[in-house]
């Protein structure tokens, strides 16, 4: 049996190897090929080995004749002219490119087409539009369910009601249930300098799953549903949780650094470092969040000044301790799993532009505020504060 030749085949592995002239010259004789599908093909070919070639205008042109060509490469034709465009700074046209790319995208492939589509509608100032175009991606992509918030929200509230039980009788005298409560279990588990230094490093952590009262508790569990739902679904479950606990530690170590006479508890901390996460990282990353977005900017300054500045007794460290350090998170730390500016950046084929940053270099970031963190306990603890 004699092999069968595939020419297209042949002009992308010359392209791949990186002999640009030749694999323009090869893809070009099969642009006037009857098969729409095998001339789109080629056209893309063209004009990838064009931009290669620093012939941006000239890919533009073998891009929009893929597009024209009615076959199976339609759809890439003006995916590929939409990204030249956006390059160009032709935001509109490219707006009209990724339309038509949606129309004849596969089904898998129309999602991250209308999250670009949404982008480019928010910053060309459509909000609307822009709200139903990441409407339709989040539904291309499936509905987000954040296990996690959902977790760390049933663990504070059944230590809650576990707090209560142990108090049993003297519920009355361990302080108003409603307002001002601390049962055996909370007082274990409280952040103070006094216990940290003695050892119990776990109340870094631990002390943020602890409420003072019902009201307490409701608040922070409503703000970590609203503003949790949202950082899961930019980060993922695992790095979500990371970031959940190291701004509880930011808070706590804030706390015995600055206040080392102050008792604590709660989740306000780790919620404003998540807050303060996804305000960051939309503002630098330009993460694509659609309504979400709109409602954390906004709601990050109501939470401060309400709870941070108007309501007394409010653990001012806790809340700044753990905001700076989502703040620092979100500044450094690009999204995962969700479109951002650097993302709607292709290459020809359809790569991203922008290489992501790899899991070892956002471990040692991780890593790296930990190591500061545990700096700081050490420094309220055995460095010399009084």
């Amino acid at each position: 049996m004699a092999d069968v030749h595939d020419p297209l085949a042949d002009a992308r592995a010359l392209l791949d190897a990186g002999d640009v002239d030749e694999a323009r010259r090869s893809a070009e004789r099969l642009t006037s090929d009857p098969d729409p599908s095998v001339a789109g093909a080629a056209w893309m070919i063209v004009g990838e080995a064009r931009y290669r070639a620093d012939d941006e205008p000239g890919a533009l042109v073998a891009w929009r004749a893929a597009a024209a060509g009615g076959g199976s490469s339609s759809w890439l034709g003006w995916r590929s002219v939409a990204g030249q465009l956006v390059r160009d700074g032709d935001l509109d046209g490219a707006l009209e490119a990724y339309r038509e790319a949606e129309r004849r995208a596969p089904p898998d492939e129309r999602g991250a087409i209308a999250n670009r589509i949404a982008w480019l509608l928010k910053e060309t100032g459509h909000d609307f539009a822009a709200r139903r175009a990441f409407n339709r991606a989040r539904g291309a992509y499936a509905s987000h369910v954040p296990y996690v918030s959902f977790a760390l929200i049933a663990i504070c509230v059944a230590l809650f009601g576990i707090d209560v039980a142990m108090a049993g009788g003297d519920v009355a005298r361990q302080g108003d249930i409603v307002n001002d409560f601390i049962g055996p279990l909370g007082i274990e588990n409280v952040i103070s300098r006094q216990a940290v230094a003695a050892g119990e490093w776990w109340r870094i952590f631990t002390s943020a799953f602890f409420h003072l009262g019902l009201i307490h508790l409701a608040l922070n569990m409503g703000a970590l549903y609203m503003f949790g739902s949202v950082a899961e679904r930019m980060y993922g479950s695992v790095e979500y949780l990371v970031i959940y606990l190291l701004s509880a530690a930011g808070g706590s170590v804030l706390t015995i650094v600055l206040d080392p006479t102050q008792s604590a508890a709660g989740a306000s901390g780790a919620i404003f470092g998540i807050v303060a996460l996804v305000f960051v990282a939309t503002q630098r990353h330009r993460a694509a969040l659609g309504a979400e977005g709109r409602v954390v900017t906004s709601g990050l300054l109501v939470y401060l000044l309400v709870f941070t500045f108007v309501v007394p007794g409010i653990s001012w460290t806790g809340h700044l301790g753990g905001m700076a350090t989502g703040a620092v998170l979100g500044w450094l730390l690009p999204p995962t799993r969700v479109a951002t500016l650097a993302s709607f950046w292709r290459r020809p084929e359809g790569g991203e532009l922008f290489r992501p940053l790899s899991p070892a270099v956002r471990v040692a970031v991780y890593v790296a505020v930990a190591f500061v963190l545990a700096a700081g306990t050490w420094f309220a603890t055995r460095g010399g504060i009084g």
